[in-house]
């Protein structure tokens, strides 16, 4: 199974894996099996048409990508194909045009080789469409949007001939192409997130860093419709990386990841105004991860992601109302990592990792909050179901 961020990670490792590859992935259909299992990315086209995807440890130890689907009344797998894969493939994230114009994309590995995967739902069920690489090496997608039908972007990484690189990829309703980014780092330049208003306002956020020497320092990049370009965006602490971003309007975009400072790291939070990035007051915690952002009005964006508490990590989740920030109730024995937050007519769904115990294997978790508390929703691939 690909290296991921998962429930169990410590929050340094989970900020220095998060930054450089993505929240982890695995999950299928129940009772779950003693494999690790976890979902990682998360979309909605309706109250009742919500996707989740990721990827589950099958018994020989290879990553095998999952989907799993909820119609209003509960959450079932749907199978998703496997591809040409010989050591594994999973899934990062997830996007919906519509009911039947669903993408998903992630990666698989062939002989040491990573190659990008991207899958297609048509409302009848997934398939796998042709996908361009950055490289004949590591090739990886973790991030989706969709802003119609005809137009798609997904982001990731790739390994140049001597960095890491920024790996941009488009579909224009018939095809995928791979569009360069820019790479301002000499050493390492990942994109985590991607978020599109409009056909020539598209963002992506991510880190950079130049050698093994430098800290970590965000990444934001913005399409205009023609070309990327790196758009300033301010650093906090002895490293920062952005993981996730949401636009709202032209002039009201979100962006989070996580700082270091000492011994500590906490929620780094950064707005676009229209005319500049600037750093947000982030809520009074320490010792975090963020790994999800999600935003329906200028009052109501949510973050997810971990906090260590004790001896291991819990969800986080935080709330902004356009004042200020107000720390969510952890759902009962949610310890590990939300990696995807949906908002969609009033509810919140929560999705991520969770570990019965801190040296437990990751399994999948759903909550969903109704304004008031959280509920469990049970889905295939939970360890909850196994009590």
């Amino acid at each position: 199974m690909s290296s991921r961020a998962g429930g169990g990670l410590g929050i340094a490792a989970l900020l220095i894996l998060a930054s450089c590859v993505t929240p982890g992935s695995r999950g299928s259909g129940g009772p779950a099996p003693d494999v690790e299992t976890a979902v990682s990315g998360a979309a909605a086209v309706s109250a009742t048409d919500i996707w989740v995807v990721g990827a589950y440890q099958d018994s020989g130890q290879s990553s095998v990508p999952f989907t799993e689907h909820w119609d209003g009344s509960k959450w079932t797998q749907v199978d998703a194909p496997f591809g040409p894969w010989t050591f594994g493939a999973h899934l990062s994230a997830v996007a919906a045009a519509g009911p039947r114009d669903v993408w998903a994309v992630g990666a698989g590995q062939n002989n040491s080789e990573e190659q990008t995967l991207i899958e297609h739902w048509d409302g009848a069920r997934w398939t796998i469409v042709s996908s361009p690489n950055g490289s004949t090496r590591t090739n990886d997608l973790v991030a989706i949007t969709a802003i119609s039908a005809g137009d798609v972007w997904a982001v990731g990484e790739y390994y140049g001939p001597v960095k890491s690189q920024a790996l941009t990829e488009h579909w224009d309703g018939s095809s995928w192409s791979v569009i360069p980014a820019q790479d301002p780092a000499v050493g390492i330049n990942h994109l985590n997130g991607v978020t599109g208003l409009s056909a020539d306002d598209v963002w992506a956020v991510g880190l950079r860093r130049d050698s093994n020497e430098t800290s970590v320092q965000t990444l934001i990049e913005h399409w205009n419709g023609h070309h990327w370009a790196v758009v300033s965006s301010p650093n906090r602490g002895q490293s920062a990386s952005l993981s996730r971003v949401v636009a709202l309007a032209a002039d009201d975009v979100w962006a989070v990841g996580s700082y270091g400072t000492g011994d500590r790291f906490l929620p780094l939070i950064e707005h676009w105004d229209g005319t500049s990035w600037t750093v947000k007051p982030g809520p009074d915690t320490f010792n975090v991860a963020v790994q999800a952002v999600a935003g329906a009005l200028p009052s109501q964006i949510w973050f997810g992601g971990a906090s260590t508490r004790g001896n291991g990590d819990e969800w986080l989740l935080q709330r902004w109302d356009g004042s200020g920030w107000t720390r969510i109730p952890t759902p009962s024995g949610a310890a590990g990592v939300v990696t995807a937050i949906v908002l969609d007519e009033g509810l919140v769904w929560a999705v991520g990792t969770y570990r019965k115990s801190r040296s437990g294997s990751d399994w999948a978790l759903i909550q969903r909050w109704d304004g008031k508390s959280w509920a469990y929703v049970p889905s295939p691939r939970d360890g909850l179901q196994r009590g």
